[in-house]
């Protein structure tokens, strides 16, 4: 829940403001996924959205662009997409006897991934996309794909990373 409104705080004061789609995963997801992969709570996705979009209120971060409800349900929305995600994985994983916690580098940046995807999925669901130009040749729709999928594999590296050092923290100092 902590990095939740760590996330909701971020997004709401340290816009990046790069004009580019999907960029905004670079702040709110990759504390989202670090608190997935750090708790041992079966829904940490969901319990870390619903804080970052609580927090989003509170901090005054929705912009009054679209409806608050549209919002709040484009960022929360991840959440359960994102235990999905674990789940399926964790299945597979424990049925590769230990190779799912070698595949752990390659996972997690896909978690970045699904959960990147998922919120422009609502966002396009509740009509809440803005309009780009189209950026590297690429016609509008494939420019926000193609984005999304590198800012959501960026924030999956970063949060893979800092996962990573603070379970080795932790099993350091226990």
């Amino acid at each position: 829940m902590f990095l939740g409104l760590v996330a909701a705080f971020l997004q709401t004061f340290a816009r990046l403001r790069l004009g580019i789609p999907g960029h905004a995963a670079l702040v709110w997801l990759v504390p989202v996924l670090v608190a997935r992969c750090v708790a041992r709570t079966s829904g940490a996705a969901s319990i870390s959205t619903t804080s970052t979009a609580l927090g989003l209120y509170a901090f005054g971060g929705f912009t009054l662009r679209w409806p608050l409800v549209v919002s709040f349900g484009t960022y929360w929305l991840v959440g359960p997409v994102l235990d999905l995600y674990v789940l399926l994985i964790g299945g597979l994983a424990a049925r590769g006897e230990g190779r799912g916690a070698r595949l752990a580098w390659l996972f997690v940046p896909l978690a970045g991934v699904v959960g990147n995807y998922a919120h422009l999925a609502l966002k396009l669901l509740f009509g809440a996309m803005g309009r780009h130009a189209p950026g590297l040749g690429l016609p509008s729709g494939l420019y926000e794909a193609a984005t999304y999928l590198v800012f959501g594999l960026a924030a999956g590296v970063v949060a893979y990373g800092l996962s990573a050092t603070a379970l080795a923290c932790k099993r350091r100092w226990s």
